[in-house]
């Protein structure tokens, strides 16, 4: 009998930041924590959300889809969670989440929530809902 292999969940991104390894989104309940239903890493442009008065662009790591709600993913390095780029991008991710959310309410589709997780928050043993319990905003 072999024994499951647990996955690497982080790996170092753009910037050299540790971000969330798309393997923890894994679709396939056999190969992962289960609970993602479909996800995406946004191309360029894919999204347009702007900060800092509209003049920079933010462009979330994940968006991730399970049976209760889509998620909004961003991992951030635990000690730039309070800088003020971090959290101009994070009001401006909360606001589009909210548009949506709205949005989608109107067509009895699932709501918008948006995930800042910081880095050595994520863990072999962690589902995308678990994480979501924790640092949903």
């Amino acid at each position: 009998m072999t024994k499951k292999q647990k996955l690497e969940l982080t790996w170092i991104g753009k910037d050299g930041q540790p971000v969330l390894e798309p393997r923890i989104l894994i679709e396939d309940p056999a190969k992962s924590y289960g609970g993602v239903l479909k996800w995406l890493r946004p191309a360029r442009n894919q999204f347009h959300i702007y900060y800092d008065r509209n003049t920079k662009r933010y462009e979330p790591d994940f968006v991730a889809e399970t049976a209760t709600a889509i998620y909004m993913v961003e991992t951030k390095k635990a000690g730039d969670l309070d800088t003020d780029a971090v959290q101009k991008k994070k009001t401006a991710a909360l606001n589009y989440c909210a548009a949506a959310s709205a949005y989608t309410a109107a067509s009895g589709g699932k709501p918008w929530v948006y995930l800042l997780i910081p880095h050595d928050a994520v863990m072999l043993n962690m589902s995308l809902d678990g994480l979501a319990a924790k640092y949903a905003s």
